[in-house]
């Protein structure tokens, strides 16, 4: 908790001490742009290697730079060289080190509860994180209205060492995952990265939740980035009084954390969001119509309960529809989703008020709440049966020795004899089955019929190596052997449907083929190299 009460000083007053260094609006929002992107630049990779590594590493690390972002600004304050410039490399920091441990501290959160628990566990994780928010504004304007900025970034620090100890202790329950188990084919980096990437773009649920994510957080974004411009031309308030102002907003967040398991308990994911969609939209009106601090406070309130309510509820149904093998690769893609809208529409608001009045811009904000209360229906938060997603463990394979873990691509084809009334439902269960090949590692797929026998069809899919494929067929879970059952269902041969396995040949002119390419890319980065 000390730790994210750090965090809050430096998010939430750190713009005020921007609107302190310059008077462009495009960097006021900047420092509230910055962390995030920061974040969404670094997640993705953090991410696959907390799945493929280890989570408890993952999380150290980045408390450890988290810290070291802070303790560099207060460096800079006290040498006198704090500027926009170094302002904003210090956010950056401090975002990058927020995206390396989020999904992580999701996935983590979420393991030590039983699956009927995890929507409580989220709450209160969200209460203790908002009580940072009350309290950080308010000691951080505090200190930096009694003490100067030098003092406020090394209280920041200092709150923020604990937690980089309790790190560097824990191990976790011994029942409790930290690290992905080994295995005879274990992914690279890389190869995590690439089937996080293909199970999310190939999850229509997944793609649902962040369209809904980034039609909620771009416009509910303007607000926290243009209230210290807001602060400063309506409110007239100190540093003390910015802070009190922030803490209403963590107010109102923790009332909401409290609230939500209650409401998810009688009310569709889908419903929560849209009462905190409109509501969010409501309150920023309002500001618009009576900018006062009488206002402020009670607007801030509302949309601070809306913000909880709504990115909670997403991070459950993103966390709900993945199955645990690819879960803190999958709620990586979403922080970028949950993120990114703050480095865009924080940035892009920022240049909207340097051209219409800001009463203007937050209106424009409030208006683009509307595709998200308008498309409720097209992109539905999907409720999954977490058991559905447990993974089938599928019978050994019997290869020749010639087949090594790094051959491929491999090409696997599948013969179905059907009967001809059953071609079109056929059809339609491998459109369904095409699904569960793409996210699991297909790179192409296809089903073809046989010109002399209508009644015979193949199915093809590639997979990049060998080790690909007997990660794909580990990574089977029971709703997607359902779905295969339902394709060979049609099959009306002996037994079930025959596969063939092929790899691609290590042949003497492949090998060329491949130094050929190699010194073509040495050559181009370095000109004169043979």
């Amino acid at each position: 908790m000390s730790a994210n009460i750090g965090v809050w000083m430096v998010s939430l007053v750190g713009g005020f001490i921007m609107e302190r260094l310059t008077t462009s609006p495009v960097l006021v929002t900047m420092a509230s742009a910055m962390s995030p992107l920061g974040g969404v630049l670094t997640v993705v990779i953090a991410g696959a290697a907390a799945d493929s590594r280890d989570r408890r590493e993952m999380l150290l690390a980045a408390k450890v730079l988290l810290t070291a972002s802070v303790a560099f600004l207060a460096v800079v304050a006290a040498t006198g060289v704090l500027t926009p410039a170094t302002l904003l490399m210090g956010l950056a920091g401090m975002g990058v080190a927020n995206g390396m441990s989020s999904p992580s501290w999701w996935t983590t959160v979420a393991s030590l509860v039983p699956s009927d628990l995890v929507p409580v566990a989220f709450s209160i994780d969200s209460f203790q994180w908002n009580i940072g928010q009350v309290v950080g504004p308010v000691l951080g304007g505090t200190v930096l209205h009694g003490a100067g900025t030098t003092a406020f970034f090394a209280l920041c620090s200092a709150v923020m060492l604990p937690l980089v100890g309790f790190l560097g202790l824990w191990r976790g329950r011994a029942d409790v995952r930290l690290s992905t188990r080994g295995g005879t084919a274990t992914e690279s980096l890389l190869g995590a990265v690439s089937s996080g990437w293909r199970y999310f773009s190939n999850t229509p649920g997944l793609r649902s939740i962040a369209a809904r994510t980034a039609l909620y957080v771009t416009p509910a974004v303007a607000l926290g980035a243009l209230l210290p411009l807001f602060a400063a031309r309506y409110l007239h308030t100190s540093a003390f009084g910015y802070g009190l102002v922030l803490a209403v907003s963590g107010a109102g967040a923790m009332l909401a954390a409290l609230s939500l398991p209650r409401l998810q308990g009688r009310l569709h994911l889908d419903a929560i969001v849209a009462a905190a969609t409109v509501a969010n939209m409501a309150a920023v009106i309002a500001l618009v119509i009576w900018p006062a601090r009488w206002t402020a406070v009670p607007v801030l309130f509302v949309t601070g309960a809306a913000w909880v309510w709504a990115t909670v509820a997403f991070i459950i149904a993103a966390r709900q529809v993945t199955p645990e093998w690819v879960q803190t690769r999958a709620l990586s893609l979403f922080y970028v989703v949950l993120q990114a809208p703050f480095v865009l529409g924080g940035i892009g608001f920022g240049i909207i008020d340097s051209f219409v009045p800001l009463r203007g811009t937050l209106l424009i904000a409030a208006a683009a709440f509307v595709p998200g209360i308008v498309l409720v229906p097209r992109f539905g938060l999907p409720v999954v049966d977490r058991s559905s997603l447990q993974l089938v463990a599928n019978p050994a394979l019997s290869i020749g020795e010639h087949v090594r873990l790094e051959d491929g691509p491999v090409l696997v084809l599948a013969e179905y004899r059907l009967a001809m009334e059953d071609v079109e439902d056929f059809l339609s269960a491998m459109a369904d089955l095409r699904i569960v090949r793409r996210r699991l590692g297909a790179t192409r797929w296809g089903v073809f019929q046989d010109v002399t026998e209508p009644a015979k069809f193949v199915e093809t899919f590639l997979v990049p190596s060998w080790r690909g494929y007997l990660l794909q067929r580990a990574h089977y879970t029971k709703a997607d052997t359902e779905v295969e059952a339902r394709a060979f269902a049609f099959h009306r041969g002996p037994g079930e449907p025959t596969f063939t396995r092929l790899v691609h040949p290590e042949t003497v002119e492949a090998a060329r083929a491949r130094s050929a390419w190699r010194r073509e890319m040495l050559r181009l980065w370095r000109p004169g190299a043979s």
